[in-house]
């Protein structure tokens, strides 16, 4: 399973790399998707669970963020965004998140 899961974030960062990110896209789409969760706000409160924006730029790189929105961890209840937002989509919210830093 670790090696599954190491192989696709391999494939998804070279695939995000590729793709032109659009900040303003993603925070659209952050907006949308995200903000009923996460405080996406730059200089949002520096929460635990779920963690702020702010504090996953800060402690993620960009194939992490990457690899946590379409293979979130089993053990929350954050959705499979992988299934509904195409490679392009999460390109954009993981610049989005990265601006933030």
């Amino acid at each position: 399973m670790t090696r599954w899961m190491m192989t696709a974030a391999l494939v998804l960062a070279l695939a995000g790399a590729a793709q032109a990110q659009d900040v303003a896209e993603g925070r659209a789409l952050a907006e949308e998707f995200c903000a009923r969760c996460h405080d996406i706000e730059d200089g949002g409160a520096m929460k635990t669970y779920p963690p702020s924006f702010d504090s996953i730029a800060l402690f993620r790189s960009e194939e992490q963020i990457r690899a946590r929105i379409i293979f979130p961890d089993l053990h929350t209840s954050m959705p499979q965004w992988g299934t509904f937002l195409d490679m392009g989509q999460v390109a954009d919210v993981t610049a989005y998140i990265l601006s933030l830093e």
